[in-house]
């Protein structure tokens, strides 16, 4: 029986959807949503569009300001038509939603703001990508047009998303973990003095630090829920900074972001801690489950070599196959972030995750970092859905 199974997953018959794990070709959609995607440019071509071929859409239109762009992306991925003029696009295809992948304005803002409410007045739920604002006022905002229309914003927080993570929120919450007791993320990302920190047509590092805060606090809220208050020290040299949070639950966490790291090191790494349990989480691809086990005595144990049932489990992947998996634009969240999005506009259902409510979460954050470095800050919660 195994022998068979195998090969039936090596040859890709038998009934495939019964196989934990496994995702659905756009071609084999028996549901589809008519889809808009406004901005051409090189993220987008890298990083979404390729998604679109695990998704069940159809891709209706495209909108650039350049239109020759547009209809270069409409020749590459298949689109029914380009537009210059996102508006046009919206008042002419019909859409159940859109995916806008833009950059920022001439003062520096994320334009996503503008154009997710006029894609939700418009008919349209939207998957916007990050930063999606630079202020807790201009989400209140979408909230207050995802309540006017009955349509919804999901935001590319891709970590919450990402294979190891998800697992890793799993563990989390087993009952074997014991509960969160501490949570360790490593992220470096440079902090711009105070005096430019929040100047986005200044201080280059101003958008970068905008940009880049989703991603740690992504994985904070996806293992640690939201956190109540933040302290911050900040060491001028590199910009680097560490943030020390307190949990809802009485948990810690702490953002290490050390802006000197070498540009050839692995990005992240990130530790929770339970009860007698952590788990590490290694580039963002390698995760090792430390479980409980058996209590031993310091100086006569004779063997390294744990009980199988207690030992630490690793998960990591194997880049030899052409199988999903080891396709960055899964593992690393895209695919399944764009799914999840998807899923929820063919169901009429609200998200779960990557939500608006998150997104404040995350922006109030950003926001308290105009606090003097030292200074202990009580976190609101985010407004309550309506």
């Amino acid at each position: 029986m195994l022998a068979e199974e195998r090969r039936q997953r090596l040859s890709g018959s038998g009934d495939w959807r019964e196989i934990p794990g496994t995702i659905e070709y756009n071609v084999e959609s028996t549901r589809r949503l008519r889809v808009g995607f406004i901005g051409c440019g090189g993220h987008s071509y890298r990083n979404i569009f390729p998604t679109f071929r695990y998704a069940p859409i159809e891709l209706c239109a495209v909108s650039d300001i350049n239109l020759e762009r547009a209809q270069e992306y409409q020749r590459v991925f298949g689109a029914g038509a380009a537009y210059s003029d996102y508006r046009e696009m919206l008042a002419t295809e019909n859409l159940d939603c859109v995916f806008i992948v833009t950059n920022y304005d001439e003062d520096g803002k994320p334009r996503y703001p503008a154009i997710a409410m006029d894609a939700m007045r418009a008919g349209a739920s939207a998957w916007i990508e990050k930063p999606p604002a630079s202020s807790t006022a201009e989400l209140e905002a979408m909230m207050a047009v995802e309540v006017e229309t009955g349509r919804f914003v999901q935001v590319g927080y891709k970590k919450m998303f990402t294979t190891a993570y998800t697992r890793a929120q799993e563990i989390v919450a087993s009952e074997e973990f014991g509960g969160l007791q501490q949570l360790i993320v490593r992220y470096p990302q440079r902090m711009p003095a105070p005096a430019g920190r929040f100047d986005l047509t200044g201080d280059p590092g101003a958008i970068g630090f905008l940009d880049h805060v989703g991603h740690p606090l992504a994985i904070l809220q996806a293992l640690g829920g939201n956190p109540t208050s933040m302290i911050y020290l900040w060491e001028a040299t590199n910009g680097s900074f560490t943030t020390l949070f307190t949990l809802a639950n009485g948990a810690i966490a702490t953002w290490l972001s050390p802006a000197g790291q070498g540009r050839s090191a692995p990005t992240e790494r990130v530790e929770a801690i339970g009860r007698q349990a952590h788990l590490v989480v290694e580039n963002s691809v390698k995760l090792t489950y430390y479980r409980p086990r058996k209590a031993f005595i310091y100086g006569r144990q004779s063997s390294f070599l744990h009980d199988a049932d207690t030992a630490p489990v690793v998960w990591e992947p194997e880049f030899s196959l052409g199988n999903l998996y080891n396709d960055n634009h899964v593992f690393l969240g895209y695919v399944p972030e764009v799914r999840d999005f998807c899923a929820n506009v063919l169901n009429d259902t609200y998200p779960t995750r990557a939500t608006l409510r998150d997104a404040w979460v995350q922006t109030h954050i950003y926001e308290s970092y105009r606090h003097p470095a030292g200074t202990v800050i009580d976190l609101q919660p985010p407004p309550a859905r309506a």
